[in-house]
């Protein structure tokens, strides 16, 4: 799974209405799901998060607190799918969790297209990096900011 978390001050930057701001941030996971693994990726009307047929791959989050939000997406990408078994996922009893690796693997196990099997024969890091690559380039294109990315190592929660 790999979280992205942002902090947007809400009266400076983007003024964006809370529901919209939810949008846009599963726009973003529907442009890393096309653009790099080549899934149609949907919302569903009513429930946030983003969805492959009846399986929700990614969830939304967001909280605002004296006019800074605090947001975020969780993307599954590799994720063990087996725990979501045992109980009901975001309390939505008729849907399923998926994961990137999970949706690839179906379709090319249906494909009848020759080269469909090479075209997604990533191994889970390989995964994981390329979904990396596209949150931060389609997040960039989605709320048109220019980011500049630093390795964990970097960041001062290591060190408290």
């Amino acid at each position: 799974m790999i979280l992205l978390m942002m902090f947007i001050e809400l009266n400076a930057a983007v003024r964006l209405l809370i529901m919209d701001l939810a949008r846009a941030l599963e726009e973003v996971v529907i442009r890393v799901l096309s653009s790099a693994f080549s899934i149609k990726g949907s919302r569903v009307d009513g429930l946030t998060g983003a969805w492959v047929g009846n399986q929700k791959l990614a969830a939304v989050g967001i909280r605002v607190s004296r006019w800074i939000s605090y947001h975020g997406l969780a993307l599954n990408v590799t994720t063990d799918l087996t725990p979501f078994q045992y109980i009901v996922p975001c309390g939505i009893r008729d849907r399923q969790v998926g994961s990137v690796e999970s949706v690839l693997k179906e379709s090319v196990s249906s494909s009848e297209e020759r080269g469909a099997r090479d075209r997604f024969n990533y191994n889970a890091r390989q995964l994981m990096d390329v979904a990396h690559e596209s949150l931060l380039r389609e997040f960039s294109e989605v709320f048109q900011l220019t980011l500049h990315p630093k390795p964990i190592s970097d960041l001062d929660i290591l060190n408290g």
